[in-house]
């Protein structure tokens, strides 16, 4: 077994959909942009989410209203015994805010390969409101956000295919990411293989649930 000394990677990246604010655009379908910000070494609080939403409000409030936005961080276990433990699966949150609350929770989140669809296993999520003191997000995505927590099988992280979300209305297909297997050469080390469909214990998932996103697992629903 390797055993890697690194703090855990991870990686992030959002994606929204909209019609361009003119007419002609309108009639047309919408448009579909997606942006990597990469990698951290760091555990992610709610501060840093929110400032994630609040920086993509900023970048996008010229196309208001936006119908809708999500984005993921993908953390990694921060070694080859802690992949054992989580039988080969990293945590994956996704943030979504809509301006329609039909849309949300989202029903399905997937990896889309050439071997096929993979549906990932909701663990926890959270749903909430946009404060009315934050104008700029309100106004740009939404009052409408959710926060779930899934688990990612490291080998479909480390192939090609598409990380795909269908909302509950309006739109199936919603792309969050393209993988092209460019990771980390130590995540790369730790060569764990998802050979398990049964989540891993509770107990070894929260344990870096909590590390990884303390403010976000206090708040966490356990998805029934």
């Amino acid at each position: 077994m390797i055993s890697v000394s690194h703090p855990v990677f991870r990686a992030c990246a959002l994606g929204a959909a909209f019609a361009a604010p003119n007419s002609f655009a309108r009639a047309q379908a919408p448009v579909h942009l997606e942006s990597r910000i990469g990698w951290s070494h760091s555990s992610v609080s709610n501060a840093v989410l929110d400032a994630r939403l609040r920086g993509a409000a900023v970048q996008y409030r010229s196309y208001a209203p936006v119908p809708r936005i999500a984005f993921f961080d993908i953390a990694y276990p921060k070694d080859s015994a802690e992949a054992t433990t989580t039988r080969g699966y990293a945590l994956l949150v996704v943030t979504a805010v809509v301006q329609d609350s039909t849309e949300l929770p989202i029903p399905r989140l997937y990896v889309r390969s050439a071997g096929g669809d993979r549906a990932l296993l909701l663990l926890a999520r959270v749903a909430s409101w946009v404060p009315t003191t934050d104008t700029t997000v309100r106004l740009t995505f939404g009052q409408f956000r959710l926060d779930a927590l899934y688990l990612l099988p490291m080998d479909a992280r480390m192939a090609a295919g598409d990380l795909l979300a269908d909302f509950a209305a309006h739109r199936q297909g919603f792309r969050l990411a393209h993988f092209a297997g460019d990771i980390p050469e130590p995540v790369r080390r730790l060569k764990v293989t998802t050979t398990s469909s049964e989540p891993p214990p509770a107990s070894n998932l929260w344990v870096m649930v909590r590390r990884e996103y303390p403010d976000l697992a206090a708040a966490l629903v356990p998805s029934q």
